[in-house]
């Protein structure tokens, strides 16, 4: 039951101050596109998990937004590796790095994605106290859905000339994608399910093509358009959403999976056929519990997608019977890559930079930010509207 109006959480103001400059590593930037990511309708319609209030901004109100594209405006004193004029793109994760903290555990075992800083936790120095104290600073965001917005400077990348600013909006989450296949990439000998068709998962399609990867690579997708997408981007099979039972017997004769039914329930891919590899790009409750029916036994499950919900229906008992191996991923993260380490984020503009043309076309609907309530009503519609990106766009 809705206890408020669809939009109650959030306001539009056109009075929002100028963002200023605290810290000498930080920069500002303008912003030109930015995209609506399923996390900011999350955030709209209040059903996240209460866990995810650990990594929530720390000052508030503040503007919504990571997926972006921009102009550097200002520097700090310390940044150096940017300059006034930079066209840059944005992550949300601020780890040790960016504030200048001595590495935490996971930075030091190069995996910042999950930095104790993202929660307000530092190394105990003077410099903790300087941001506001343990527990008082950090947070996932930006406030792209403003015409400035303030940030540090490791959490920004600079965007090749290559790359026009509709294609570039999509690097964050391409390198969320690719992150998510690094995880456990797939062999050649591979057949890899993933679960849903938005942007993160046409990313997670594309990535495992850009990779090299030859694997068998079935989609789920619920609209034809991104069925069409899918297909372009390297799917060798793309089963629409229809009725549970039809999805299950298409990916069991995809695969040679031999399916069997509980005395209760949705039949299940039991024994050593089936897809090796789920990635789930949605992260509800239900494709969660699909992912362990339609994973084979000894497989593994990547979840990226961040339904944010609490799961009350999922079979996880099916994780013990079949001896799975799951895996979450969050957001970007420094991989292997042919022999050398690379943050993904880095390493998704250098694939799009390769191939720039291929991307064109995912952004499928721009507004301006005083028409969010129609933004956010089409990202949230995504079959209605035909819809694969949205953004707001910004101008001079």
């Amino acid at each position: 039951m809705r206890m408020a109006g669809k939009f109650s959480m959030i306001k539009f103001r056109s009075d929002w101050p100028e963002p200023t400059m605290k810290f000498p590593r930080q920069v500002k930037v303008r912003s030109a596109l930015a995209g609506i990511c399923a996390s900011d309708i999350h955030q709209i319609n209040v059903d996240l998990s209460y866990s995810a209030t650990i990594l929530a901004r720390k000052e508030n109100p503040f503007p919504l937004g990571h997926e972006v594209v921009g102009i550097v405006e200002e520097v700090g004193p310390d940044v150096t590796g940017l300059k006034v004029g930079d066209r840059v793109c944005h992550s949300p994760v601020a780890s040790c790095e960016a504030y200048g903290f001595e590495y935490c555990r996971s930075c030091r075992e190069g995996r910042p994605e999950t930095c104790q800083a993202i929660a307000g936790i530092g190394d105990d120095s003077e410099l903790e106290k300087q941001y506001g104290g343990r527990l008082n600073f950090g947070g996932f965001g930006s406030g792209a859905f403003s015409e400035r917005f303030v940030t540090y400077e490791r959490q920004l990348r600079k965007v090749p000339d290559e790359l026009p600013d509709e294609v570039a909006v999509l690097a964050e989450p391409l390198a969320v994608a690719i992150h998510a296949v690094k995880r456990r990439q797939p062999s050649d000998d591979d057949t890899v399910l993933v679960l849903g068709a938005g942007i993160i998962g046409l990313m997670v399609v594309k990535a495992i093509r850009s990779l090299g990867s030859k694997c068998r690579l079935v989609v789920l997708a619920r609209y034809q358009f991104q069925a069409d997408a899918a297909k372009r981007f390297g799917a060798d099979e793309v089963i629409l959403d229809t009725k549970k039972e039809v999805v299950y017997q298409r990916v069991a004769d995809l695969t040679g999976a031999h399916l069997v039914k509980p005395a209760i329930g949705k039949k299940i891919v039991f024994g050593g056929s089936g897809p090796d590899i789920v990635i789930d790009s949605v992260g509800t409750d239900p494709t969660i519990d699909d992912s362990l029916h339609l994973v084979r036994n000894n497989g593994t499950i990547i979840i990226v997608g961040m339904g944010f919900g609490v799961t009350k229906k999922t079979d996880w008992v099916l994780g013990i019977y079949k001896e799975l191996d799951i895996l979450g991923s969050m957001m970007h993260g420094i991989e292997n890559d042919g022999g050398r380490s690379i943050d993904t984020f880095d390493l998704a503009l250098e694939l799009m930079k390769g191939d720039p043309s291929s991307f064109r076309g995912l952004v499928t609907h721009r507004y301006d930010i005083e028409q969010y309530k129609t933004a956010f009503s089409t990202s949230s519609n995504k079959g209605k509207n035909r819809a694969i990106k949205v953004a707001f766009r910004f101008n001079d």
